[in-house]
């Protein structure tokens, strides 16, 4: 019976992102659907990968965020997938570009949450620091702006929220800050 259901069963080239986002969504799925999600998934594992650092990010300042040393450990793994920055505001902005490539919904839930001084992502440069928009701000990938003036519990809860936007458990689907390889 089981290899009658193996014959239903098509292979196809998805993206890693969507693949992890399927993946969040798996009790909307059936069990055949996961379980070739999950083998497909834990294959392209097998190989470790990382999202190396880009200078893509665009600074709304003259001063740059100064980029940590080396080796330092900038990273979180979001369903999977390992991302790195240069540096905090750098890893926080490529998470939530990825978040947003998952669903851009997220990202709008996340922009309406803020502190007494600033939010965590905002449409435009000036609306990050509403009460001090002389503070650098940087460009994601995917167009929002985020704080380059942060300090790492203030990315720590600026993670947990997106994780939370993004409805994903904290520790899990999302990790950060990520300590040790969670490649082989």
């Amino acid at each position: 019976m089981e290899a009658e259901n193996n014959a239903d069963l098509v292979s196809v080239d998805l993206p890693l992102p969507f693949v992890h986002g399927l993946l969040a969504l798996t009790h909307l799925m059936d069990n055949r659907v996961t379980g070739a999600l999950r083998s497909a998934l834990e294959e392209h594992q097998r190989t470790p990968t990382a999202l190396k650092p880009e200078t893509s990010t665009r600074i709304a300042s003259s001063k740059r965020a100064s980029p940590v040393p080396h080796n330092t450990g900038l990273f979180a793994e979001i369903l999977g997938q390992r991302v790195q920055g240069g540096t905090l505001p750098d890893l926080f902005a490529r998470c939530v570009d990825l978040i947003h490539e998952l669903d851009p919904s997220a990202i709008e839930r996340l922009a309406d949450k803020k502190t007494h001084a600033r939010r965590y992502v905002a449409r435009r440069s000036q609306d990050v620091h509403f009460r001090s928009p002389h503070l650098k701000t940087i460009e994601a990938k995917s167009g929002w702006w985020v704080s380059a003036n942060v300090s790492e519990p203030q990315i720590a809860t600026a993670m947990r929220l997106l994780a939370r936007a993004a409805n994903l458990a904290f520790g899990k689907d999302f990790v950060f800050p990520l300590t040790t390889p969670r490649y082989p």
